[in-house]
């Protein structure tokens, strides 16, 4: 056991890590000894030959690796001699960390079969060890080449990325990071259904059960209880996720012990409100991108000529297809040239308001401890609308510490990774 000096020096020095990292991320986020005493869960039975899934380890780490990935992080400063990853390796032989890649085959409105895809984490498998179960799910990413899948594939780790490899290792967690639906294996299959609560919880649920099955065929013991975490649309993502596992009363073994979310979009109808009230906008194409996906995926009547004006009704389509690198610099960020008039004036739209508000996160009387941050100088993922979902959450009878913090979407980034790796630390 560590004293509590250590561990004030360790999480200090980690957090002066995470802020020499800050500047290389970009957001539109072994089995501990500690957790032995928990309960075992229940073994699904898993076919032999399961006709859906399939997994192959994409990449294996060892620790002069993790050690780089530390040195990435810090660059040339003098906190890369302080070393997360410690002085010697954690487990024994060469490997400190194994990375999957899981493919599972699903139905798909409107795109008939599909294939979904994703990392997870695990330390080297060993006889008798428990992983800690963490969902994980990316921010919002544009280009094909950014799923997580393929980042890994092509040694391109991001600084979300090396996060969890270097935490995974750190508590032994079972980490699967998802790549959302039309992209990685699925890429040309479907369009991503971005911000649409019911297609990403379907999906992302079906992704970690496929994982949860790979666990088990690889010898894997899993403890009970997840850890759901992400930022922006992770965030989204993981808080639509996890009110699903605890208000699903019909399906068990997915208990969430810990919730932890930044820049978190939650009512999108207020989001939008929000739009309509600026004159500028920083990250203009986001907007876009949730309503082209709910065109291609469940709203195929919706006109993007009744929201945007041109060329970006039509270009939409073509400068998020995951292709085009300069996507950024297409959209006006001026809401007057980007938006139609009767969108920025909200005349005419019930249709359009209706599926912002039918795919907001919804407050519920949660029993994990929800924990979110949010920059207070945010105008990408507007601060205003995530306190607020926040105070209804409490007023429902549930229960959240919301944390403001300095920053926009993309500076707040490092307040919640710090949060973040502290919550890990101490749970």
């Amino acid at each position: 056991m560590m004293t509590d000096n250590i561990k004030e020096n360790r999480l200090r020095s980690y957090i002066m890590l995470l802020f020499a990292a800050a500047c290389f991320m970009v957001f539109a986020p072994g089995c501990s000894d500690k957790d032995d005493d928990m309960t075992d869960p229940e073994v699904p039975e898993i076919p032999d030959e399961p006709d859906n899934i399939s997994w192959e380890i994409l990449k294996e780490y060892s620790f002069d690796d993790l050690e780089g990935m530390e040195r990435n992080l810090t660059g040339n400063s003098l906190l890369s001699f302080l070393g997360i990853t410690g002085s010697q390796a954690k487990y024994e032989g060469n490997v400190q960390v194994r990375v999957y890649k899981v493919t599972v085959k699903t139905d798909y409105a409107g795109a008939g079969k599909i294939n979904l895809s994703g990392i997870l984490i695990v330390p080297p498998p060993e006889e008798g060890r428990k992983c800690r179960q963490v969902i994980a799910p990316p921010y919002t990413y544009v280009m094909k080449n950014n799923a997580p899948t393929l980042r890994v594939a092509d040694d391109n780790l991001d600084s979300y990325l090396m996060f969890w490899l270097l935490e995974g290792y750190h508590h032994g967690y079972a980490v699967m990071i998802p790549d959302y639906p039309g992209f990685g294996d699925s890429y040309g299959q479907c369009s991503i259904p971005y911000v649409e609560k019911e297609a990403m919880v379907r999906t992302t649920i079906e992704y970690v059960e496929a994982a949860r099955s790979v666990l088990v065929k690889e010898k894997y013991d899993r403890k009970d209880g997840f850890i759901i975490s992400g930022y922006s649309l992770g965030a989204y993502v993981s808080i639509q996720l996890a009110r699903e596992f605890e208000t699903d009363t019909s399906v068990k073994d997915r208990d969430v012990d810990l919730l932890i979310t930044g820049g978190s979009p939650c009512d999108l109808l207020h989001e939008a409100s929000l739009i309509r009230a600026s004159e500028n906008i920083p990250q203009p194409y986001l907007l876009p991108l949730a309503l082209l996906g709910y065109k291609n995926n469940g709203y195929p009547h919706l006109l993007m000529t009744d929201y945007l004006k041109e060329p970006y009704a039509s270009g939409t389509a073509v400068y998020l297809d995951g292709q085009h690198g300069d996507f950024e610099d297409f959209f006006a960020k001026k809401t007057s040239e980007l938006f139609t008039g009767n969108f920025l004036k909200n005349e005419g739209m019930d249709e359009i308001n209706k599926i912002l508000d039918d795919n907001s996160v919804k407050p519920w009387k949660n029993r994990c401890r929800f924990v979110m941050t949010h920059g207070t100088n945010d105008e990408t993922v507007y601060h205003a609308q995530a306190k607020s979902f926040a105070e209804e959450q409490r007023r429902y009878g549930g229960s959240v510490f919301f944390t403001d913090t300095p920053g926009t979407h993309t500076g707040a980034g490092i307040w919640f990774f710090i949060k973040l790796y502290a919550e890990l630390n101490i749970l």
